[in-house]
């Protein structure tokens, strides 16, 4: 594989609100695994590790103009020319999440801008991954100084979260693809995993909480909790002989990352101000609604469940303008008539705010999440665990942390320095070393689609079809591999035998099926999601149909799903991907 002889793996973190990329070298991964190469993002007023995943796009539809925190400028020096004219240019921000949780992803997808245009969704996710790629490049280019690195001498790794589905993992490969990275040279790599593995590595003085892992024996359990911008991606990890993880629980979680506290700061301003004022505030003055949930990034971070004094937020002059436009109102007495009357004090360009109430918009996301955790704890696997590893952003906040420590007093709790960064700098480990991960546990039952003698007895009679040598039922669900069950890296399941219905049929064509349950009888089951396809050629048609058997096994473990079908007379294989966008 690619990593075994590359001189240099390079990470990519595409992140909700933030990106970012990180690499080493494979001396410098001999010497220290932690010794990890990672960019300053400069913004007017931040330095940050990561840029936020924000890009500008030309009015050519295709050619990227800026990214982070310079799209952000740029589209706000755009607008605030008082034309029409930023309107042909095309800003996004936190799109990722159009890919969590959707089960029917395919290629065309379109995205919206922020003025309501629309771009193929990979467009937008390739210019991105295009950009962080070549600016990557020319940093470790400009270590090497006179020399120079082959494509092929690089092994990229693209982070997913671990609860995403196979399309879109497979939606993020053709992206980075469509980006100019070779998929030979390219791993997908699951969030929390490569937390898990960074984190093993960092002794205590690298942790801000609960002590280092680096004395966790084998057999030791601890849930990793990975809880950045848009989702909570949660996983429980046991330690192997060698030191090698296996999963024990399926990665689960939600959208109840950081954007969903920013999402209830704009609730709570809208609150004050009306929906139609806020539209209009934020569609007209850009730079000035960017600065207002800029700073709310700042304060949020800083609260903790102790703080009691004011939070103070300035209001611009353009927002107050825009709502006596509106409505006819001064705001500081229109915000005296709310249900934050006594909570909110609009003084001069100071909008300031009980602590009670700032405080209150992390109680979603939070509560999510504990809810989660517990009811993961309460599986007959997850028993015994020692500790929870909290990395990703939205981990750096102390409402989250406190929430955490105070619903789980049992349980250690550890928090490692720059906890937003160890997806990132775990992903350039698991680049080095992909077998760190010996196990994971399935997310759903997988099988194909088959057709079988129909019985009267147990078969539904709107599924009888008649062929060449009688009734059959048809979407009958193969399982070939069982929600829950642990798989081992790369291991192959028992191949499954399949034949021909017509005797002039020279391919079978596989639809692969996933389904939430343990038991599905028919592929049209509920819950059952056609995933993709395989074809597999028949290529010896001199023996009765009877003994043209196709035997299929698939492989799990790793962060993708391969199909193989095995012609059984003549030995002939047939190897694919799963093509899960069809």
């Amino acid at each position: 594989m690619a990593s075994k002889t590359s001189l240099i793996v390079a990470a990519i973190d595409f992140g909700t609100t933030y990106s970012g990329w990180a690499f080493s070298f494979k001396h410098e991964y001999d010497a220290d695994p932690t010794r990890i190469s990672c960019k300053q993002w400069f913004g007017e007023q931040f330095i940050s590790m990561k840029a936020p995943t924000t890009v500008l796009i030309k009015q050519d539809r295709k050619t990227l103009d800026s990214f982070g925190y310079d799209a952000e400028k740029k589209y706000a020096e755009l607008a605030s020319k008082g034309s029409s004219e930023y309107q042909r240019w095309y800003f996004f921000r936190r799109f990722k999440m159009m890919l969590h949780g959707k089960l029917n992803i395919d290629r065309n997808m379109r995205l919206k801008d922020e003025t309501q245009k629309f771009l193929p969704a990979q467009t937008v996710f390739s210019v991105v991954i295009r950009y962080l790629k070549e600016d990557m490049l020319k940093t470790s280019r400009d270590r090497l100084g006179s020399g120079y690195i082959l494509p092929d001498e690089i092994t990229w790794v693209l982070t997913v979260p671990a609860i995403w589905n196979d399309a879109a993992k497979q939606f993020m490969r053709e992206a980075a693809v469509q980006a100019g990275i070779s998929s030979e040279n390219l791993k997908i790599a699951l969030e929390p995993e490569t937390a898990s593995i960074f984190c093993r590595l960092l002794p205590v003085e690298k942790m801000v909480e609960g002590g280092g892992m680096e004395n966790f024996q084998r057999g030791s359990k601890y849930m990793v909790l990975d809880a950045g911008g848009g989702t909570v991606d949660i996983t429980v990890h046991e330690v192997m002989h060698g030191g090698q993880l296996k999963e024990i629980h399926k990665a689960s979680g939600g959208a109840w990352g950081g954007t969903q506290v920013d999402e209830a700061f704009k609730q709570f301003i809208i609150s004050l101000i009306g929906n139609p004022v806020f539209c209009r505030f934020q569609a007209e003055c850009k730079e000035d609604y960017l600065d207002l949930f800029r700073d709310f990034e700042i304060k949020k971070r800083n609260i903790t469940p102790d703080k009691h004094e004011k939070i103070t937020f300035r209001i611009s002059s353009t927002l107050k303008d825009i709502f006596e436009e509106e409505t006819g109102e001064d705001l500081r007495t229109a915000i005296h008539q709310t249900r934050f009357a006594n909570k909110v004090v609009l003084s001069g360009d100071k909008l300031r705010v009980e602590s009670s109430v700032i405080k209150n918009l992390f109680s979603r996301a939070i509560q999510n999440t504990v809810s989660h955790v517990k009811e993961i704890m309460k599986d007959r696997e997850v028993r015994g665990i020692s500790s929870i590893l909290m990395v990703g952003g939205f981990s750096e906040s102390n409402m989250l942390q406190d929430a955490i420590r105070s619903s789980f007093p049992s349980v250690k709790v550890i928090i490692p320095q720059e906890a937003g960064l160890v997806v990132l700098k775990g992903a350039v480990v698991f680049g080095h070393s992909p077998f760190s991960i010996a196990q994971r546990v399935c997310k759903y039952t997988y099988g194909v689609s088959s057709s079988v003698p129909f019985n009267n007895k147990i078969h539904d009679p709107t599924k009888r079809v008649e062929y060449e040598d009688g009734p059959y039922c048809i979407d009958i669900f193969s399982k070939h591999v069982e929600i829950g069950q642990p798989i081992l890296l790369n291991q192959t399941t028992k191949e499954m035998s399949y034949l021909p219905l017509k005797e002039n049929q020279r391919s079978i064509i596989f639809s692969i099926f996933a389904c939430p349950t343990t038991s599905p009888i028919y592929v049209t089951d509920e819950g059952c999601v056609k995933l993709g396809y395989v074809e597999v050629d028949i290529h010896d048609m001199s023996v009765p149909t009877k003994k043209r058997s196709v035997l299929v096994s698939m492989t799990f473990g790793g962060t993708e799903i391969e199909v193989q079908g095995r012609e059984k007379r003549t030995g002939k294989i047939t190897k694919a991907t799963v093509n899960f966008l069809g």
